[in-house]
């Protein structure tokens, strides 16, 4: 695959995601070693709390977003590093056994000539089959055109 540079990205451009579903133990698996709050890891605990169940922790979240991210659209840019994180939201929880899809658009790509590489800002998203469980923007670096 010939990678895309600055130049190849404009902003609106979307790119579709792949899917990704979420398991109970690997819920539980990732918040013990991660983000080990009760309402990630016991179930017991969690039946009696908020969400009646076990919850993917946000870190978790923004992980599938950055696999199926990178698996549907970073890979192909000649990407030199993630920036920064804009914003980041969590709408609703990701419970056991979901199917998360989503995209990312291009919103901006601001080229520095003297340093030949662009600023990328982007927006991103994924659902379950319910809607909406994360919204984020962020930025990265990509190279310019040889």
């Amino acid at each position: 695959m010939t990678a895309r540079y600055a130049e190849d990205l404009a902003p609106g451009e979307t790119i579709a995601f792949g899917s990704y579903t979420v398991t109970r133990a690997e819920i539980v698996a990732f918040a013990e070693q991660w983000d080990p709050q009760s309402f990630h890891v016991d179930a017991e605990a969690a039946a009696r709390g908020r969400f009646g169940d076990v919850i993917a922790s946000g870190l978790h979240t923004l992980g599938v977003f950055q696999r199926l991210s990178v698996l549907s659209a970073e890979s192909q840019w000649a990407v030199i590093a993630g920036v920064r994180l804009v914003d980041v939201r969590f709408p609703r929880p990701v419970r056991p056994g979901v199917t998360l899809t989503g995209g990312v658009r291009i919103e901006s790509v601001d080229v520095d000539p003297s340093r030949r590489r662009a600023l990328l800002v982007k927006a991103g998203w994924l659902d379950d089959e319910e809607g909406r469980v994360l919204e984020l923007r962020s930025e990265a670096l990509v190279r310019c055109r040889p």
